[in-house]
């Protein structure tokens, strides 16, 4: 695993016992891990809004008119701060800085890549990694979202240039950009050819002719400066719904806006969704997939597999919602009446289940995810304990399996998690995985095949004449597929990156 992978799963609260002390070493030995650490962590950090919003000192008073926002960001902890707090006391606790400083040098990162759609790059205009830092990009192809570390949101969609100088200021060559900046992120800046835009706590797209050197403005929200790129001076004030046209210092009308050229952060993602769902329907040994597409028959959750080898799942109680971006439906599941009933026929030697939840909390000793009624020979079972440890496997002589071996990765509250059982009678074993990482595996001694059945998604039917026992999930759930294979770790981590919300954490 390299040093950037580390770094990410103890900023998402995923890093083992054993991860951590290998962190802890590496940086007490290496330093140029401590380096890129510091730089990781601090912009970490800066990149989850309301934890800068809340920590950042009020803004000076501005010489320009300014329109706020007050109320629309809340300031609360959240689990990055923690981690990045973690990462600088392992740094104290060793005793050792960079050996010619005695304070942590500053971060040279100006952005992170949240998210991307078809991204290509020009050869040496693309990011290190995950991380922009001063330069030049220069994008080819599809469309990119860069979360900088003064907390604002910029995506970029093809063909452009951007020049990044720092934090606060970058310069757009030519392209297509859409900016979102909160309270700290006040005055960030995007220099154009024919005039530098002063964003006040906004949200605005901005376009550039390659050949002109024309920009055109529309402001969605808030208040956007125009500054002369020589002076300094400010040229003219817009807000919500204004737009406006600048070249050579002239100012005119701009044309009817095209809301596709300016996506949002979560159209990005939802657009590598919608390329990823066409590939999975393709995926050798593919069961059944259920994408969670609404449809005229709110009851019904549909198999969009071509091979139908499965019937669509009947909705009990659960109600459509948001899924892991806005145009993505999901189910809510907040009763102990809600489930959605499945079937699953047939006998099976491997099966591999994987779904994408947002638990919001664990209400019972068990939380089903996906559960076969009772406890017939070869039914199955996949949970969540109220820790968030998954567990289940399959139903052997009347009872589950033994030796069971449970790592460190759990399912947290509130994020989306991407997580997948795979049952193996070949190897006897079940392993389970939390986005992408192996979190639990069982193996039992006696051969059973497996006989999914009647099962529940998201509660549980115990068996006939059995007192009732709520095992009902609280959260949603917005994918769910079947293979007839036992995927391997690989492949079951290609599926999370493809499917995630966002590539340094949930962009919702």
């Amino acid at each position: 695993m390299n040093h950037e992978s580390i770094f990410n799963r103890c900023a998402d609260g995923l890093a083992s016992e054993t991860e951590q002390q290998a962190l802890a070493e590496l940086l007490r030995s290496d330093p140029e891990a401590r380096k890129a650490y510091r730089e990781f962590m601090a912009l970490h950090a800066a990149l989850h809004w309301d934890y800068v919003a809340a920590a950042a000192p009020s803004p000076p008073p501005a010489a320009q008119s300014q329109t706020t926002r007050p109320g629309k960001f809340v300031a609360f902890a959240t689990g990055a701060l923690v981690a990045a707090a973690a990462g600088w006391m392992i740094l104290f606790l060793t005793g050792r800085m960079d050996e010619n400083n005695s304070s942590p040098a500053p971060a040279t990162v100006a952005a992170m890549l949240a998210n991307e759609s078809g991204a290509q790059f020009a050869e040496g205009r693309g990011p290190k990694g995950l991380r922009f830092g001063p330069g030049a990009y220069e994008l080819l192809q599809g469309v990119v979202h860069l979360r900088f570390a003064n907390g604002a949101d910029l995506t970029l969609a093809s063909p452009a240039r951007l020049d990044i100088q720092d934090t606060q200021h970058t310069r757009l060559v030519y392209g297509k950009v859409r900016v979102t900046a909160p309270p700290s992120a006040r005055g960030f800046t995007i220099a154009t050819p024919a005039a530098d835009y002063i964003d006040l706590g906004t949200e605005f797209g901005l376009r550039v002719d390659p050949q002109s050197g024309t920009s055109d403005l529309y402001v969605f929200d808030g208040q956007v400066n125009v500054a002369d790129p020589r002076s300094g001076n400010v040229l003219s004030e817009f807000v919500e719904g204004e737009s406006s046209r600048y070249i050579d210092g002239a100012i005119s009308a701009a044309p009817a806006i095209n809301a596709d050229e300016f996506p949002t952060p979560g159209a990005i993602g939802f657009d590598r969704w919608k390329q990823y769902e066409q590939a999975m329907r393709q995926d050798p040994g593919l069961l059944a997939f259920f994408p969670f597409h609404r449809s005229a028959d709110e009851l019904v959750l549909a198999n969009e597999h071509s091979a139908k080898t499965m019937p669509d799942g009947r909705i009990e109680g659960a109600r459509w919602a948001t899924g892991r971006w806005p145009g993505k439906d999901a189910l809510l599941f907040d009763r102990d009446s809600d489930f959605v009933a499945l079937d699953i026929p047939g006998e099976h030697p491997e099966l591999t289940i994987g779904v994408w939840l947002k638990v919001d909390r664990f209400d019972h000793v068990f939380s089903a995810i996906l559960n076969s009624d009772g406890y017939e020979l070869g039914g199955i079972h996949f949970q969540l304990t109220r820790q968030g440890v998954p567990r289940g496997g399959v139903v052997v002589n009347g009872k589950f399996q033994d030796q069971d071996k449970v790592l460190d990765p759990l399912v947290p509250r509130g994020s989306w998690v991407h997580v997948v059982s795979v049952l193996s009678t070949r190897t006897r074993s079940q392993q389970i995985y939390i986005n992408g990482v192996l979190a639990r595996e069982r193996h039992w001694q006696n051969d059973e095949i497996l006989r999914p059945g009647s099962c529940r998604l998201g509660n549980w039917l115990p068996a006939a004449g059995v007192a009732p026992e709520h095992r009902a999930l609280r959260g949603r759930v917005d994918e769910l597929a079947f293979w007839s294979v036992a995927k391997t770790g690989p492949e079951i981590r290609k599926f999370f990156e493809a499917g995630r919300p966002g590539l340094i954490g949930s962009v919702e």
